[in-house]
């Protein structure tokens, strides 16, 4: 035996082979190593470089210094008897001790033998490599640890294992910011280095053991501090842009997708046209990657509360330095140098909304933990958001459904959850990554239709022109974009995620909208006011009979988002069609009939008719210029709020006009068309047709209420569309066949290129208007012709029958009178011109309304239009456009019309010297019902003031505020003229 003189580690040896040392076997077993030069174990001898011994059982301190100086050996081939495994002669160190760490695991679940204190010193050394890696230059533990996860697989919990015993060790021996650095300083260069593979990659070529590596970092709680050290690495400095979020570790992941990871970088996918305009490969591509990704943040989630605070403060920061994607310029001009550098991708944003809306299933049904969601989460200012725990930044700034008060507190809860900021996060992406795209989409789609058309023309005149294959070339690569943004919006794992966290949004809307007012109170008092509980009570009136003051503090983004997810849908060809489940019908039909009819919940009139527009999703027929397949649904006629359609319908009808709420006139026309598309289809349900006349009823009852009844605003606004739509139709159609003619006539031939194609330009714009106005101008006349089959004598009101007569004479004489030739264009289908139908409409609402007397005299007594002659001319067009059948009825109401024309001619003959002061001073006729207005004091018949105030409620004199029940009856001056009339009559009978 060695003396100590000679051998230091000797002193160890004489310290106690003792029951409490380490079995030598085991040593040999597990390090792999012996100090016995007589041992026949395979591996590598120390005794040389150690202490030589024979012994059984080992101190624990001569392990340690014996596995210090294993690990410190250069080369360990020289060092090796029998037949040393690979294993045993591994010279990197945590390599080395990574198998030890196996073997004793193996040995102590086999064996049942006590290896803690050689997994002690395993541990040890391991922490020791991590925090004092400059020991074993140059070696690197960056390279060894990324081989060891590399070659982990789902059987090896080894590496996990001691990758976590590793890391709490190293927190354990050293202050929490040093253990951190210490374990950052290893990480962050293997987390630098697999963030440069995943920028190579793209959604075909990335391997999916980059998530298995990254997984290491965050699945076992004990070892929070990993995904710490990966949110840090992954997080870039707080002043960041939009754009840099893509440069970081997770972004250069979210950015992997069937879209270009960067604006400028080229679209990969779709190059070749052939086939399916969607890839179900590409599909199932791109839902495992996001899925992957998912996964990877909802383990930072749940860590520990330090990771999922910087988790949800990494999403939160990343939102606020993309906010200007939502605003409108973004969508349009993509490509602008400071939108490039300043917010993130598509790829990165939808990739981005597609992880936080799979963290939102647990909110949806059937769990519906959306119920716990507060309303008051954006009332919140910067200074209280830490205290309770709101992460979105400048969430206080949002519009919101209703106005508060210049400088009014609003509610806010005492502290919110991860559910509240999940939900409002996930919202608040889907406004700057998807809504973005689907408006960028529909504009691309409309410039291919655009390129489509110009090509098509050129192919037919000159097909080898250099411009044609310009165009081609331009048509493709429009078609390649077109097709990679609908590909990423509508891949159908996502698509379901959201269908049900839009489905649970509308019954949080619901709930929270209609909270009656003592669970309002109670929520008051406990400082939280999530909905709790599903209480799906029935909607009784336009608005909630208590609206809770919270409704301040709920954003408009989320009905913008559902009223946007279902117009995208609606939108989708056929083969991509995506499919409602019938409960998410309910829940949708519910929160559109609530919100759309009722300016108490939403003062916004845009976002009103936007979901008048979501309710079209739900018509069983086919829009109009969509492939989409047809599908039933069972809203209209089975759900218990069904017969509230109509009137919430005619709501939002009319408040896109009413003063203080009025739209731009082309927008107001863009939300009518999808309301005439629901009346058109209600009118075929017996039920929704009692409720219009119903609403008629009311409205005549009502004629002279303080607000005039929705029904008499809705007609009258009805005629105005009318007037102003065929009016600008057949303007616009009038120029256009001037400049066809001057075309066709060669004058367009002397003009220079430049003035050749601003003619072209003038054209394709008024086409344009003229088709758009037609479209519209023929919805208008039809719900027109579908209410006066069953509703007629409000038509026929002395408030409203002038107007309608005098509309319907202004276009039978312009469509069938002499100078119809006006309008008569090249191709009437290019421009959706269809006067024979127009024609055909306008003489059925003249049969309909032909009963009432005071409708035919109003058809007798317009000036502008009428003649004797009109209504042959008429009959002269049914004839020639398969109108035949009316004809008849045609007939006995002109004669009519003439007869009443006739005796009100002998009439007014015999009042034409009336006095001035009994004529009406705005139309210059005969007063029949005098009445004064209260604040200029003029006097003026009841019928003209009326119908003035159904489009404008202020006195026509002074432009002071007025209503209908404010006038006062003149009786004395009305008894006057009736005595006049009555003169003039006994008058006129005695002469005669």
């Amino acid at each position: 035996m060695t003396s100590v003189e000679e051998n230091p580690f000797a002193a160890l040896l004489q310290e106690g082979s003792n029951s409490d040392g380490v079995s030598h076997k085991l040593v040999e077993d597990v390090l792999l190593f012996t100090l016995n030069k007589a041992s026949l174990a395979s591996g590598l001898c120390l005794a040389d470089v150690v202490v030589d011994t024979s012994e059984q059982s080992l101190s624990e301190d001569l392990v340690a210094h014996a596995l210090f100086e294993r690990l410190m050996l250069g080369e360990t081939g020289q060092y090796a008897v029998g037949n040393a495994s690979p294993e045993a002669l591994e010279s990197r160190a945590l390599c080395y001790l990574r198998g030890a760490f196996s073997r004793c695991e193996r040995i102590q679940s086999e064996k049942k033998t006590d290896c803690s204190k050689v997994l002690a010193l395993i541990l040890n050394n391991a922490s020791t490599c991590m925090r004092q890696p400059d020991l074993f230059a140059p070696q690197s533990f960056t390279a060894q640890w990324l081989e060891m996860f590399e070659q982990a697989d789902e059987h090896d919990t080894s590496t996990q294992e001691f990758l976590v015993r590793v890391a709490c060790k190293v927190v354990e021996e050293d202050e929490p910011i040093e253990a951190l650095g210490a374990l950052k300083a290893i990480f962050y260069p293997l987390l630098t280095e697999l963030q440069k593979l995943i920028a190579k990659e793209n959604l075909i070529t990335v391997k999916q053991n980059v998530f298995w590596i990254l997984g290491f970092f965050v699945r076992d709680k004990r070892a929070a501090e990993l995904g710490e050290l990966l949110i840090d690495f992954t997080t870039p400095n707080p002043k960041a842009k939009g754009g840099e979020y893509m440069d970081t570790l997770l972004g250069s992941l979210l950015c992997i997708s069937i879209l270009p990871k960067t604006q400028t970088a080229k679209y990969e996918f779709f190059q070749e046209l052939v086939g399916n305009h969607t890839d179900s490969a590409l599909w199932a591509l791109l839902s495992h990657h996001q899925h992957s990704i998912f996964l990877l943040v909802k383990q930072l989630l749940v860590l520990s509360p330090e990771t999922k605070k910087k988790t949800l403060q990494w999403i939160a920061n990343c939102l606020d330095s993309n906010v200007s994607r939502g605003h409108l310029w973004s969508s349009i001009n993509l490509n602008l140098d400071q939108t490039v550098h300043s917010t993130a991708s598509d790829s990165f944003m939808t990739g981005l909304s597609a992880v936080l809306t799979r963290l939102c299933a647990p909110l949806c049904v059937p769990s519906l933990k959306v119920l716990l969601v507060d309303p008051t989460y954006c009332a919140v200012q910067d200074k209280d958001r830490q205290a309770k725990g709101v992460s979105l930044l400048k969430a206080h700034d949002e519009t919101c459904l209703l106005p508060s008060a210049e400088g009014e507190e609003r509610l806010t809860a005492e502290k919110y959850n991860f559910v509240t900021e999940i939900f409002y996060m996930t919202h608040k992406c889907f406004e700057l990554a998807n809504r973005p795209c689907i408006e960028r989409l529909t504009r691309l789609m409309r410039e291919l239709q655009n390129t489509q058309t110009a090509y098509s023309e050129l192919l037919n005149s000159d097909p080898n022109n250099e411009l044609t294959k310009n165009l081609f070339r331009m048509m493709m690569e429009q078609m390649q974009q077109v097709l990679c943004i609908r590909n990423t919006l509508s891949e159908p794992t996502n698509d379901t995620s959201m269908l049900k966290f839009f489905e649970a949004s509308a019954i949080w809307l619901t709930e929270v909208a209609m909270l009656p007012r003592e669970s309002y109170e109670q929520c008051l008092d406990k400082r939280d006011f999530s909905p709790q509980v599903f209480r799906n009570l029935e909607l009784l009136s336009d608005t909630p009979p208590f609206v809770a003051p919270y409704m301040q503090s709920v954003p408009e983004g989320i009905i913008d988002n559902i009223s946007g997810y279902l117009n995208f849908c609606r939108r989708l060809t056929g083969d991509q069609y995506i499919d409602i489940y019938f409960s998410a019908h309910d829940a949708f039909f519910k929160m559109i009939l609530l919100f759309m009819g009722s300016s108490g919940l939403v003062k916004n009139p845009h976002l009103r008719a936007k979901l008048a527009e979501a309710l079209e999703f739900f018509l069983p027929s086919q829009i109009m210029g969509s492939n989409r397949k047809t599908f039933d649904t069972h809203v209209f006629d089975n759900h218990p709020d069904k017969l509230k359609v109509v009137r919430s319908l005619l709501n939002v009808f009319v408040s896109i006009e009413m003063t203080g709420q009025s739209v731009q006139f082309e927008q107001k026309f863009n939300y009518r068309r999808p309301m005439y598309a629901i009346m058109e289809f209600l009118w075929t349900k017996p039920e929704h047709v009692q409720c219009f006349r119903d609403l008629a009823i009311e409205a005549e009852q009502n004629m002279d209420a303080i607000e005039p009844p929705i029904f008499l605003r809705f007609i009258n606004l009805l005629i105005n569309d009318a007037i102003f739509l065929l009016d600008e139709s057949l303007s616009n159609l009038e120029q256009i066949k001037q400049l066809q003619q001057a075309q066709d006539n060669g004058e367009w031939n002397s003009l220079s290129h430049n003035e050749r194609q601003q003619q072209v330009t003038n054209l394709q714009h008024l086409g344009m208007l003229a088709r758009f106005d037609n479209i519209l101008g023929r919805d208008t006349i039809n719900i027109l012709k579908l209410l006066t089959t069953e509703i007629r004598s409000i038509f026929c009101h002395n408030s409203m029958v002038d107007r309608i007569a005098a509309m319907l004479n202004y276009f039978l004489l312009h469509l069938v009178g002499p100078r119809k030739e006006r309008f008569k264009v090249k191709d009437k289908k290019e421009f959706d011109f269809d006067p024979a139908q127009t024609v055909l409409e306008i003489s059925h609402i003249y049969i309909n309304l032909s009963a009432d007397d005071s409708f035919c005299l109003a058809v007798s007594q317009d000036g502008r239009s009428y003649s004797e002659q009109l209504f042959g001319y008429a009959e002269n067009i049914l004839i020639r456009i398969g109108g035949g059948q009316l004809i008849g009825d045609m007939s006995e109401f002109a004669v009519k019309v003439a007869r009443m024309g006739a005796q009100y001619k002998e009439e007014q003959e015999l009042l034409a010297d009336a006095p001035e002061e009994y004529l009406d001073p705005i139309i210059s006729t005969l007063m029949t019902d005098p009445v004064v207005l209260p604040s200029s004091k003029v006097t003026v018949d009841r019928s003209t003031i009326a119908r003035h105030l159904l489009s404008d409620q202020t006195d026509p004199f002074n432009r002071e505020p007025l209503t209908m029940d404010k006038v006062k009856s003149n009786e004395s001056l009305k008894l006057e003229i009736e005595q006049w009339i009555q003169g003039k009559r006994e008058a006129a009978r005695s002469k005669s």
